[in-house]
């Protein structure tokens, strides 16, 4: 069965992407998400779009492995959006959604093209963090896949049971879904708990200095990153000083 759920799974191998210094992509992720967030105009966010669609055609995805990664909180982005429009401006929320759907689909696209392992390197050396958050931040990417699979087997016992239903509107399918929850988070406390004795037992320490063979280094396919981005962000903060 083909998980609609799938966001963390490392997926862009071999692509301009997977090849970047991890730290190169978590420092132009933050960038791109603080830049996203104040723009508060169409040229704006087009610019925004402009670097999204650079980097979704340098990822070596399809554009459906990104939906099936984000489906669930598009939908939600969504619903909350139109619950808004009741009260707010509709350009306003029409802006604040597309600001929204920009950042989710970066965010899909920067967990895809990087590795767990390298996803803890780049916040271990990039970033003041300690040793026991990088591994805590590594290991919530690599545990959302399973968290996926988990809600799969929860929804096909239900629908098979004929306690939830395959068609209806998006109110009455979130509603189903609540029901799940409970569930799934008692086997994720479990899993959690498998994994710390797992731990444990190898003797891991959070505190101790960890090595590597291949020790993080900038290369010029990151510093071309790196050089585009920055032109990215002087078009941007340019265009908000003058508008």
């Amino acid at each position: 069965m083909e998980h609609s759920i799938t966001s963390g799974q490392y997926a862009g191998k071999g692509s301009f992407l997977s090849r970047l210094d991890p730290r190169c992509k978590l420092y132009i992720l933050i960038g791109y998400v603080i830049l996203t967030v104040i723009s508060g105009n169409p040229v704006l966010l087009g610019l925004s779009s402009a670097f999204f669609l650079l980097a979704f055609f340098r990822s070596g995805l399809s554009f459906l492995q990104i939906l099936r990664s984000s489906g669930g909180v598009l939908i939600l982005i969504l619903i909350t959006e139109m619950i808004t429009m009741i009260w707010a401006d509709a350009a306003s929320v029409g802006i604040t959604f597309w600001k929204l759907v920009l950042i989710t689909l970066m965010s899909v696209i920067f967990s895809k093209t990087t590795a767990p392992w390298d996803i803890l390197d780049g916040l271990r050396t990039g970033f003041p963090v300690t040793e026991g958050a990088a591994m805590s931040l590594a290991i919530a990417f690599d545990f959302l896949p399973e968290l996926g699979r988990q809600m799969e087997e929860l929804k096909t016992a239900t629908i098979s049971r004929g306690a939830m239903q395959e068609e209806g509107n998006v109110l009455e399918r979130i509603r189903d879904y609540i029901p799940l929850l409970i569930p799934l988070f008692r086997r994720t406390l479990k899993h959690a708990g498998t994994l710390a004795d797992a731990m444990d037992i190898r003797g891991y320490d959070a505190g101790a200095k960890r090595t590597r063979m291949e020790p993080l280094k900038y290369r010029r396919i990151d510093h071309l990153t790196f050089f585009l981005f920055a032109i990215y962000a002087v078009m941007m903060i340019v265009w908000m000083i003058l508008g």
